[in-house]
């Protein structure tokens, strides 16, 4: 019998494997690990009739694909050919989470432990190459950025890894290590890694189930004490990207992002309001598609000839921020992307309530991913490259335990609620 959890299963530890050569060597595999599983998917709903199942999925690829249609026939921004291009690139992450979501597959002790081999083996391999300075980070990973993403990534496989199914506790050695595979990504010196550095640690060690739940004071305190923990340990890139940057009297390509960046955030705010409700369109702005066949809306705003965005000189930071790309999805492509990260969290939410010591492991990683994935991109495009697809995976499978208890709390209120009926 065809084992589809197992396929997907097999699928995410060879994209952990390829993890740190996907940056520059084999830079398909997230779509190659995507498209398996909306593979998987079909085969399920042919074979099995598990339509139904499936019903995110085809939510997901409703959107893109309204997108694209709308793009093609009613704008004319780009090409079909890109339009079409970045629908694979937007769809690619919420593939994975909608599959796992729907299978719900679950590691087995010789998955966890082959897992935790593997995160060790590749933070190892990480740390080796950021102390090697840019002489080996810009063969392997191009940016710092990326091997910070591989450490985060590595020590959140880690934790999910190393709990105790029957009890869901993680052992005191188990964390000291995801806290040093942590501490990895701080070599990186990347403002944003500061950040979600931060909220993990809070997470794994301070965090206690229901900490949340009955708003006081003290909550607020702690609230504003890590808030002040990542504004300091993020300002001088605030400063650097959005205050002072590139001032001084004559221009140094260095800092180019401090144009670049600020220019099309500005911009897609600007986007949001002339284009209401459906944006400009896919490939049009803040997207690799949109760069790779220059898009008109550039000059529509007269951005074309800012340093970065310019499509005569460095355009690689049109690319460079995941949050500007919302802008051609228009007011009704951000309220999607805001919804999508409330119905995740929601299960998480689910579970924490249900049972907090038995899936306090399921909510810390899947509130660090979220976390992660939210803060990196202010300044990176992660969600659409294969960290961001291969985290997506772990996202999916820790809400897929709050999925099945919100089926089985509701079927247990039909049951009462007929009982009730009959009296």
């Amino acid at each position: 019998m065809l084992r589809l959890d197992r396929i997907c299963i097999y699928l995410l530890m060879f994209g952990i494997i390829l993890l740190i050569p996907s940056y520059t060597m084999i830079t398909f595999i997230d779509e190659l690990i995507s498209f398996s599983m909306l593979a998987i998917a079909f085969v399920d709903c042919i074979a099995n009739g598990a339509w139904k199942k499936y019903k995110l999925l085809w939510i997901f690829m409703g959107i893109f694909t309204f997108y694209a249609i709308y793009s093609i026939y009613f704008l004319n921004y780009n090409t079909p050919r890109y339009i079409w291009t970045d629908w694979i690139i937007g769809l690619k992450p919420y593939i994975p989470f909608a599959v796992f979501l729907a299978i719900g597959p679950e590691f087995t002790e010789a998955d966890k432990r082959h897992l935790r081999y593997i995160s060790i083996i590749n933070c190892s391999i990480t740390f080796l190459i950021l102390l090697g300075g840019y002489r080996t980070i810009t063969p392997v990973f191009v940016n710092p950025t990326f091997a910070a993403q591989v450490a985060f990534i590595s020590a959140t496989f880690y934790i999910y890894c190393s709990s105790d199914k029957h009890s869901g506790t993680i052992p005191i050695r188990n964390k000291v290590i995801a806290i040093i595979m942590l501490c990895v990504g701080l070599y990186s010196l990347k403002a944003k890694y500061f950040g979600e550095f931060i909220v993990s640690i809070f997470l794994l060690t301070l965090y206690k189930p229901g900490t949340f739940r009955y708003f006081s004071i003290k909550h607020a305190l702690i609230l504003l004490v890590i808030g002040l923990a990542i504004l300091g340990a993020s300002w001088s890139k605030i400063q650097y990207y959005f205050l002072t940057g590139n001032n001084g009297g004559s221009f140094d390509p260095t800092v180019v992002e401090s144009f670049a960046r600020p220019v099309m955030y500005v911009t897609a705010g600007q986007i949001l309001f002339d284009h209401f409700p459906f944006g400009t369109g896919s490939a049009s702005f803040g997207t690799a598609a949109s760069s790779m066949n220059y898009s008109q809306v550039y000059f529509e705003y007269n951005i074309d000839n800012v340093h970065g965005i310019s499509w005569r000189s460095e355009e690689s930071f049109i690319c460079d921020a995941f949050y500007p790309s919302l802008a051609q999805y228009g007011v009704i492509g951000l309220i999607l992307f805001i919804w999508f990260w409330f119905y995740a969290y929601n299960f998480l939410r689910i579970m924490i309530r249900t049972n907090p010591t038995l899936y306090r492991t399921q909510f810390i990683t899947g509130a660090m991913i979220i976390t992660f994935l939210l803060i990196e991109s202010i300044a990176a495009t992660t969600l659409t490259h294969c960290s961001g697809t291969i985290i997506m995976c772990i996202l999916g499978m820790s809400c897929a335990y709050g999925k099945q208890l919100f089926k089985k709390n509701a079927t247990v209120q039909n049951i009462q609620n007929l009982a009730i009926r009959k009296i």
